[in-house]
């Protein structure tokens, strides 16, 4: 892949974070808020803890982009692949919570990095996910997000699509040819 096409998917997710500040904060007034765990810190944290309306402590915080990006090798050498770009980017290139979405009239959650700890497993999950492809010999792919039902939304590693599927199960559904027109096409919130 070129530099030119990775700079426009790095761009194009720099977009998606400041659509979603830009509009949660249009219509809340504030950062987003999360709960704050003493012991699961991150460099999105902004300001310091509080009680929330729910009573538990809490936490603004905002996706925080990274200083630098995580080295997947050890990752593709278990494999023995080569891991496509977008799912590079999409894991290293920014620290953030989970993040509420709406993509064709369905809720998802988009899984994003929140500390070095939550890569870490992160990492296992693919490795399981992975190794059960291989297992069931089908196209391999990292999921980037779940949904309401029992589905989730991969990246296919070999063509870059984002698709629905199942976990255990073959592709369903090729939902964008690329991260970037799935980024794009995404409303942020849930549908009730």
């Amino acid at each position: 892949m070129s530099e030119h096409n990775l700079q426009h998917i790095q761009n194009s997710l720099d977009n998606f974070f400041k659509r979603f500040i830009n509009t949660y904060e249009a219509h809340s007034g504030i950062l987003p808020i999360t709960e704050y765990d003493a012991q699961w810190l991150s460099e999105c944290q902004q300001g310091k803890p509080f009680m929330s309306e729910q009573m538990q402590h809490s936490i603004h915080w905002q996706p925080v982009q990274r200083a630098h990006n995580d080295d997947f090798s050890g990752l593709e050498k278990a494999l023995e692949i080569q891991l496509h770009p977008d799912i590079k980017i999409f894991f290293s290139h920014y620290w953030s919570d989970h993040i509420d979405a709406i993509f064709q009239q369905g809720n998802l959650s988009l899984m994003f990095i929140w500390n070095k700890a939550d890569m870490q497993r992160l990492i296992e999950n693919q490795l399981g996910h992975v190794l059960t492809k291989t297992r069931n010999k089908q196209a391999l792919t990292f999921f980037i997000a779940c949904t309401d039902t029992d589905y989730i939304i991969s990246i296919e590693n070999e063509t870059g699509q984002v698709v629905l599927e199942r976990p255990g199960y073959a592709i369903e559904k090729v939902l964008a040819t690329s991260l970037t027109d799935f980024l794009d096409a995404l409303d942020y919130g849930r549908l009730s």
